[in-house]
């Protein structure tokens, strides 16, 4: 009784044991949303139950092989099942009524529950009287499940057989049936009934269910009830997985739906040999009998393992893994069993019964955690479990033969499947919510980010304007008669810009990387020249003597490489500037080598390794991570942002390619890198000359460049300041610019000086060099149109593509330097000044 209340506590969760009076109001239960399901199913199995025909009070039991029948009006109260003490004559077929030492067994039951005798496998006769009215009409009779064959006689007259009997294995073929028949006439109102059995063929013989006696209509009608009760719980288990398994044909990430769709289906087929009727040995031939054991036993597995991979899904932690391990173990060893002989295979069969519903209590660990976790659904899922494992439980009393009612089990198939359905259904709809909850979540996180980054673009363009000023008088108050004092007053404004810039480039590129908006624009890079440049242009500005910087080709590069050369210089950039950082003296060493790989492609791996100071072993966990300083203790060392490797992780990583690092404190790092890319035919050649000699020429500006291309150059710019430094940066290249400070004043400059250069701002009051742009190019009052290079402090990508797309020939990003200027006049000069006029 105390574990009647233990399940009651976890299944009806109102607290203290109540009566029906105690129980919450209309406007509680509402809230009860897993005991009402449980209430509505305990009371369908309850209400099937009651269907059962055994269960009818005040039935009439066989005593000594009698039963008396006389006062029971079959018209009125229905058939009779023919429980009770039969007697039993061991390897006879033939008894004498009047034997003396006669010997009962108990009926529906093992016949080694004998009274005096535990009989094994063989053959006998279990016989009884039965005493009937006078007005007694014609009575028929309906066998129950009888292992292995029998015949069935009434008087002396045999009604009928179901297999060969015999009283040896060989002799015997096996079968159960079960049907209807008609009892004769019966003198004296006494039928003497009598079943002759032979069991060889499994361990538990005898009559295993009940024998029926009742009228003709009365029969039809029990069976017709027993044969509609298995319909409808096949019926209903096979919908059940039908359904599952078109969810999960539509739901792949689902596994729950499979699993349950395998324990229905399976459930459904150990029906029809399992159930009231076995229906299936019906339509069986005969000698199929120990086929059929081994394929009751191989389903029983499939069913086990489903239930328990269905359960492992739901509860899939590692916390568990043990138990459904143990459970996997169990049901496996039955197939060590098939081998063996069907009356050994049928004894290991019930063994391993017994030792499923044992292993099935450990699932009740995971379950029961739930419970206590408060897993959703978790009260529900029990309930059903204990369903299954009375499930189990019945079988298990089917396979002895202790009771007729085993045949419940059907019902406790039912109500699992039923109860799994809608627990699935409320998991269903709580990963919708999760699914719809994730996706708002998702929403809001794309939206924050655009927020994010529209924000920085924003604080970029607004911080780059004014930078364009501050550097761009920088760069020509360097170009004035200073002393000394002033041009390191000068050094260091210039620097603190550009430190400045770097920090908004660098914020940036990590928020594209970290936002998915980045991309790579591969194209092909001269190789060997490339590194050689980068090398030289960090020795020029190295200007210690202790230091040195060695690039090494371990083997043949390729000419060229398919790659982003912004993106790799930025990457070589950061790396070697760290190492030149925390580098006094010694010696920085790049090497780099090239793997070939299949369908013109080549993995470079190129290493940067210094003598520094080195990273702390405890400081290597935080040395990707944005905005974190390793050497933070050493104020002189830590000038930057923290981004560099940050960032250049996530390039790497965004070119398909990884870092590593390898350092000791004290002796120095270094860093490795690979990424693979394609390469151009015919692109291997001998490697350059990387003496100490060589170095990168420098960008320089040329004083006289009007007198080489001369050009007619407009400004178009709103902000004066802006216009200030790009006219005085012309200046210094001997033009004199023409101006235009809004949009209408551009197209006004246009059409009557007729520039061959504009420079564009974006962003201007009236009308923006967007549009200024398109109404030049759609002009037709414009004889020669003009090359136009927008000039703007927005550097995202997309806004050079909204550029180009316009009509824009070029695109050039603030602050303006005077080498960029000069370069870009030259770029289009050598073209004639002939841009597309699209």
């Amino acid at each position: 009784m105390n574990g009647f209340r233990l399940i009651g506590s976890i299944l009806f969760p109102f607290g203290k044991t109540q009566r029906f009076t105690d129980f919450p109001s209309s406007h509680n239960i509402k809230a009860m949303k897993i005991s009402k399901p449980i209430f509505l199913l305990i009371l369908l199995i309850t209400t099937l139950s009651g269907c059962d025909p055994s269960n009818i009070a005040a039935v009439p039991i066989a005593k000594k092989a009698v039963l008396d029948l006389r006062g029971w009006n079959f018209e009125t109260m229905g058939n009779v099942p023919l429980n009770g003490e039969w007697r039993i004559d061991w390897k006879d077929w033939t008894p004498k009524e009047d034997a003396l030492n006669q010997e009962f067994t108990v009926v529906p039951g093992h016949w080694a529950n004998s009274k005096s005798e535990k009989y094994p496998t063989g053959f006998a006769t279990l016989s009884l009287t039965i005493l009937v009215s006078d007005n007694a009409e014609s009575l028929y009779l309906q066998n129950g499940v009888t292992r292995n064959a029998f015949e069935i006689s009434a008087g002396n007259e045999t009604i009928y057989k179901s297999g060969t009997i015999g009283e040896n294995y060989s002799s015997e073929i096996p079968n159960l049936n079960v049907q209807t028949v008609s009892l004769p006439n019966s003198p004296n109102n006494q039928i003497h009934l009598s079943v002759r059995i032979s069991c060889f063929h499994y361990h538990i013989c005898g009559i295993a269910t009940p024998y029926i006696l009742g009228t003709h209509l009365g029969i039809n009608k029990s069976f017709l009830e027993t044969i509609g009760r298995d319909v409808f719980v096949l019926a209903s288990l096979l919908t059940l997985a039908f359904f599952h398994l078109v969810l999960y044909l539509f739901w792949r990430d689902e596994k729950t739906h499979i699993y349950f769709a395998s324990v229905c289906f399976l459930a459904a087929i150990r029906l029809l040999s399992t159930g009231e009727t076995r229906l299936i040995y019906n339509y069986l031939p005969p000698g199929i009998y120990e086929t059929m054991v081994r394929i009751n036993g191989i389903s029983f597995v499939l069913l086990y393992l489903s239930f328990v991979l269905y359960v492992r899904e739901i509860y899939n932690s590692k916390e568990y893994i043990f138990v459904y391990r143990i459970n996997f173990f169990v049901a496996f060893l039955l197939f060590f069993a098939l081998p063996l002989d069907i009356l050994t295979f049928s004894k290991f069969l019930a063994l391993h019964l017994i030792l499923s519903l044992l292993a099935l209590f450990g699932l009740l660990y995971p379950i029961i955690h739930g419970v206590i976790l408060k897993k959703p659904g978790s009260r529900f899922f029990l309930f059903s479990v204990i369903a299954t494992m009375s499930l189990f439980s019945l079988d298990i009393l089917t396979e002895f033969a202790k009771k007729g009612t085993a045949y419940l089990a059907q019902y406790g198939f039912l109500v699992f499947g039923l109860s799994q359905a809608l627990f699935i259904a409320d998991r269903m709809i709580e990963n919708f919510r999760n699914k719809e909850r994730l996706k708002q979540e998702k929403e809001n996180a794309e939206a924050k980010v655009n927020f994010k980054t529209a924000f920085l673009s924003t604080m970029s363009h607004e911080i780059r304007t004014p930078m364009n000023g501050i550097l761009g008088m920088t760069q020509i108050l360097k170009q004035t008669e200073l002393s000394e004092e002033q041009r390191e007053y000068l050094n260091l404004i210039q620097f603190s810009g550009d430190n400045l810039l770097l920090l908004v480039n660098d914020i940036l590129d990590l928020t594209k990387l970290e936002s998915g908006q980045f991309e790579l624009h591969l194209e092909p890079l001269p190789l060997p020249k490339f590194l050689n440049d980068c090398i030289h242009l960090f020795k020029s500005q190295t200007n210690s003597n202790q230091l040195k910087i060695e690039l090494d080709f371990l083997n043949k590069l390729p000419a060229f490489l398919i790659t982003d050369q912004r993106r790799f210089a930025q990457i070589l950039a950061n790396l070697l500037s760290n190492a030149v950082k925390f580098t006094e003296k010694g010696t920085i060493s790049v090497s780099i080598e090239s793997i070939p790989l299949p369908d013109n492609h080549v993995r470079l791996v190129i290493s940067v390794k210094d003598t520094g100071i080195g990273i702390p072993e405890d400081r290597m966990g935080i040395l990707f991570q944005p905005f974190s300083q390793v050497h933070s203790h050493l104020t002189e060392k830590t000038v930057g942002t923290g981004l560099g490797l940050a960032i250049t992780k996530k390039l790497i990583e965004e070119m398909g390619g990884s870092i590593s690092v390898h350092s000791i404190y004290g002796r120095g790092s270094n860093f490795t890198f690979q990424f693979d890319s394609q390469i151009p035919e015919e692109s291997f050649q001998p490697n350059p000359s990387t003496n100490e000699g060589e170095t990168i020429p420098k960008i320089e500006w040329d004083s006289k460049l009007s007198e080489k291309y001369p050009l007619k150059i407009l400004i178009a710019d709103d902000d004066p300041i802006n216009q200030k430094v790009s006219s005085l940066f012309l200046k210094k290249l001997g033009y004199t610019a023409l101006q235009a400070e809004n949009g209408e004043g551009t197209l006004d400059m246009v059409r009557s000086e007729l520039p061959d250069l504009v420079f564009m701002d974006i962003q201007m009051p009236d009308m923006d060099g967007i549009t200024v742009t398109k109404c030049i190019r759609q002009s037709q009052a414009i004889p020669k149109q003009p090359v136009i290079i927008a000039l703007t402090a927005n550097v995202l990508e997309e806004e050079k593509q909204r550029c180009l797309s316009s009509g824009m020939d070029d695109f050039m990003t603030k602050p303006l330097l005077l080498h960029d200027l000069d370069f870009m006049i030259r770029k289009w000069a050598k073209k004639d000044l002939a841009p597309s006029n699209t």
